[in-house]
C-alpha cells in the first residue's frame, strides 16, 4: 500500500511508544521478583523479639501538701474584722478572723461570771473558817460536857424523873458534839456535806461560764493547725454560715503524692515504704524521690474499674513545687 508521510509518522511513534511500555512491564516484573526474594520468610518473622516489658510501675498523682485543714465557724453571723492576709504564716490557735458578737451572748456570759463569782467566794469563805470551825466544835463538846456533869450531880443529888430527863439529853448532846468534832478534825475543820454542796454549786457555775464563754469566743475563728493561708477571700461585711469553710490553712514543710488510678491488678505490686521516683509535668529534668506512706484499704469505682488511692511522701521540698501539679510516679521494684 502506497502510505502518506503523515501515516509513516505515526507508524513510526507507536512502534516507540510499544517498545518503551514493554521495557517499562519488564522492569516492574524484574522488581516484584527482586522484592519477594528480599522479603523474610514466615519462619523468620515469627521468631522476631518481643517488646522490653517495663521494669517500673507507672501511675499518675498530684502534688499536696503534707497537711491541709478548711477551718469554719460554728456560728453563723457577719464578718466584723479579718486578722490575716493570703500567704501569712499562723500559729496553732492563732485568731484568722472574727464575727459580730451577739448582744445575748455577751449578756449570759457577765450573768455566769457573776455567779461563779459568788460561787468561789462561798467556797473560800468556808475554807477560810475551817480552823474557827474546829474549835468551835471543840468549844461545843466542852459546853456539852460540863452541862452532862451538871446533870449527872443533880441526878446523884435528886434521882427525880426531871433530874433523869436533864441527864439523857445532855447525855445525848455530847454524844452529838464529840461526833461532829471528829467529823471536823478528819476535815480539816471543814463540815463535808457543806462543802459538797458549795463544790456542787461551784462546779454548776464554772460549766454555765465555760458554755457562755465559748458562744462568745464562737465568733473567733482560730488557726487548726499552724502553716500558710491559702486563697484567703473573706472581707469585713461578708455574711457566713455555720460549718461553710471561710479559709485553708496549708503545712507546706514537705509534700505528698496522691496517685487515684492504681487497678486492682497493680496494687499487689506495691507495698509500704516502697521506693519511688516522681518526674512533674511542669519540671521534667528534675526527678524526686519519695516513698509509699499509706495504701488505701478501701476501693473506689471509676469508670468499670477498681482503683485504690496510694500515698507518697517526698524525700525533699522545693520551691518550684505548688499544690495541685501532676507527676508520673514510678514505683521502683
Amino acid at each position: 500500500p502506497h502510505w502518506t508521510g503523515c501515516q509513516i509518522i505515526t507508524l513510526k511513534i507507536g512502534e516507540v511508544i510499544m517498545k518503551k511500555m514493554s521495557l517499562l512491564i519488564i522492569i516492574l516484573l524484574t522488581s516484584a521478583l527482586l522484592l519477594s526474594a528480599c522479603a523474610p520468610k514466615a519462619e523468620e518473622s515469627a521468631t522476631l523479639p518481643n517488646p522490653i516489658e517495663p521494669q517500673s510501675l507507672i501511675a499518675e498523682g498530684r502534688l499536696v501538701p503534707v497537711n491541709s485543714i478548711d477551718a469554719a465557724f460554728n456560728v453563723s453571723g457577719q464578718v466584723v474584722e479579718v486578722l490575716v492576709a493570703d500567704g501569712e504564716q499562723v500559729t496553732a490557735g492563732q485568731g484568722v478572723a472574727r464575727l459580730k458578737a451577739s448582744e445575748a451572748a455577751i449578756a449570759a456570759l457577765e450573768a455566769a461570771k457573776a455567779q461563779a463569782l459568788t460561787a468561789q467566794q462561798a467556797l473560800d469563805n468556808l475554807m477560810k473558817n475551817a480552823e474557827l470551825n474546829l474549835a468551835q466544835a471543840q468549844v461545843d463538846v466542852n459546853n456539852a460536857q460540863e452541862r452532862l456533869d451538871e446533870a449527872t450531880e443533880d441526878l446523884e443529888l435528886d434521882g427525880s424523873a426531871e433530874n433523869m430527863a436533864k441527864f439523857t439529853l445532855a447525855d445525848a448532846a455530847l454524844k452529838l458534839a464529840s461526833d461532829k468534832l471528829s467529823l471536823m478534825m478528819e476535815n480539816t475543820g471543814l463540815d463535808p456535806r457543806a462543802l459538797e454542796v458549795t463544790m456542787a454549786q461551784l462546779q454548776a457555775a464554772n460549766a454555765s461560764q465555760a458554755a457562755a464563754q465559748a458562744a462568745v469566743e464562737a465568733a473567733l475563728l482560730k488557726a487548726p493547725i499552724a502553716g500558710t493561708v491559702v486563697d484567703l477571700s473573706l472581707q469585713p461585711g461578708q455574711l457566713v454560715s455555720a460549718g461553710v469553710p471561710v479559709i485553708t490553712i496549708a503545712n507546706f514543710s514537705n509534700w505528698l503524692i496522691r496517685t487515684e488510678n492504681l487497678a486492682e491488678i497493680n496494687i499487689s505490686k506495691v507495698s509500704l515504704g516502697q521506693a519511688v521516683e516522681v518526674i512533674f509535668d511542669s519540671l521534667p529534668e528534675q526527678t524526686f524521690k519519695g516513698s509509699v506512706t499509706h495504701i488505701n484499704s478501701r476501693y473506689e469505682e471509676k469508670r468499670g474499674d477498681i482503683t485504690y488511692t496510694v500515698t507518697i511522701q517526698l524525700e525533699e521540698a522545693d520551691s518550684q513545687l505548688r499544690w495541685g501539679m501532676t507527676a508520673a510516679v514510678f514505683f521502683l521494684p
